[in-house]
């Protein structure tokens, strides 16, 4: 039985969000890449400073990733607020979070504190992404959407190479340094004030059809979650992997932002064909570079012979994550994109808090992480591939069973 809830009429298609409407949103995403981005330099320093105090490597390396385990935890709360209240409000809420946790390692003084910060920051995070990725499936459909998310995923990947060497270059006067860039979140505020509403979920016509399918819900989750514990493993110990082979901390921010850079571009090139291809195609071929990326990088002895595995496993990068998530907006109702982006959240950033537990290296071997984590994702594309010609075809789009609705353009 269909229950229609009357809402004012929706904006035509035909006008599409603006420019301004569409730069916000690709800065909005870029704040999910820099909460990691800004610090990752800082970890060798951060970690001498603390060293007195007991377990101090694994410490500091949870300072990066703990925000994972915070996101992880409170996105599905972020999407049940964002469908009942509407994207805005949560995204207000969430930058002045953000600038608060994030900067809050300028003042600190324990390494408890400091942990503390960095889970209001992934509180922050956590609304931020989700509001942001539930008004970017309002805002675009079919292969418009695939084209903006893998701008998307450009854009982030050219913020992380602007970040992580700006960062590398702070860390390099102090550790504290590079916690100064989480207000820039401050400077967002206006244009986050010029957004739409967003569509609050009882203004979609809900009928029994309109179920989310949990299974293939499930599957992108996974991918996901396993993705990023592959993917995570160069922010989180390639600091001290590259410190272990003499590399400064200015130059290690470069190195990290080349990596993003690959990605980013790889992401901008395959916007203009996104939607032409089986997403699950297009994302096995990702983790399969990012395996043969991480194979190069753990047998190298030398910077030079990271490089090229960089260049590699950024190639696969800039694949994956644009096609999962518009994988997921394509069998998301309506109705359901707030939570079920959440969803996607929670296990993205549990997978980058699991990455440096599951995949951690003693710091006379640090490249043996990156062994383990080239098998995990050489497997997992392996199967996604058999799974593309072998198993059921993907259902088609979620939007070509429910009814516009309501955007709130105009606030």
């Amino acid at each position: 039985m269909t229950r229609t809830v009357s809402a004012p009429p929706a904006v035509p298609a035909s006008t599409g969000p603006t420019s301004q409407i569409r730069l916000t949103l690709l800065i909005l995403s870029a704040l999910t890449i820099m909460a990691g981005a800004t610090i990752a330099p800082a970890l060798p320093a951060m970690q001498a400073h603390f060293s007195g105090v007991p377990n101090a490597g694994l410490l500091v390396k949870l300072a990066l990733t703990i925000v994972g385990l915070a996101i992880a935890l409170s996105a599905p709360l972020s999407g049940i607020l964002a469908d009942r209240f509407g994207r805005r409000p949560v995204l207000i809420g969430s930058l002045l979070l953000y600038a608060v946790g994030g900067a809050s390692g300028l003042i600190v003084s324990s390494i408890g504190e400091l942990l503390l910060g960095r889970v209001v920051l992934g509180l922050a995070v956590a609304g931020t992404m989700t509001a942001t990725g539930a008004l970017v499936n309002d805002l675009f459909s079919g292969q418009a959407r695939g084209r903006f998310l893998s701008q998307q995923a450009a854009f982030n990947g050219f913020g992380g190479a602007v970040l992580l060497p700006l960062g590398g270059v702070l860390a390099a006067t102090g550790w504290r340094a590079p916690f100064a860039l989480y207000l820039i979140a401050l400077l967002l505020l206006p244009l986050v004030l010029r957004l739409p509403r967003g569509m609050p979920g009882v203004q979609v016509a809900a009928s029994a059809d309109e179920k989310p399918n949990w299974g293939m819900i499930g599957l992108v989750y996974a991918l996901a979650l396993l993705y990023m514990v592959a993917f995570y493993l160069m922010p989180a110990q390639g600091p001290f992997l590259l410190r272990f082979l003499g590399v400064t901390p200015a130059a290690t921010g470069l190195v990290l932002g080349g990596f993003t850079l690959v990605a980013a571009i790889t992401s901008l090139t395959y916007s203009r064909l996104a939607g032409r291809f089986d997403a699950r195609r297009v994302a096995a071929l990702g983790f399969l570079l990012l395996g043969a990326g991480w194979v190069i990088v753990s047998q190298a002895g030398t910077l030079g012979g990271v490089v090229p595995g960089l260049l590699v496993g950024g190639l696969g990068s800039g694949l994956v994550f644009p096609n999962l998530y518009a994988w997921l907006a394509d069998i998301t109702p309506a109705a359901w994109r707030g939570r079920v982006t959440a969803g996607m959240s929670s296990a993205v950033f549990l997978g980058q808090f699991l990455s440096p537990l599951v995949l951690t290296s003693p710091a006379a071997r640090p490249a043996l992480g990156y062994t383990w984590g080239a098998l995990m994702a050489g497997v997992v594309g392996a199967l996604l591939l058999a799974y593309s010609f072998f198993g059921q075809r993907e259902p088609e789009d979620a939007e070509t069973t429910s009814q516009h609705v309501d955007l709130g353009l105009d606030g």
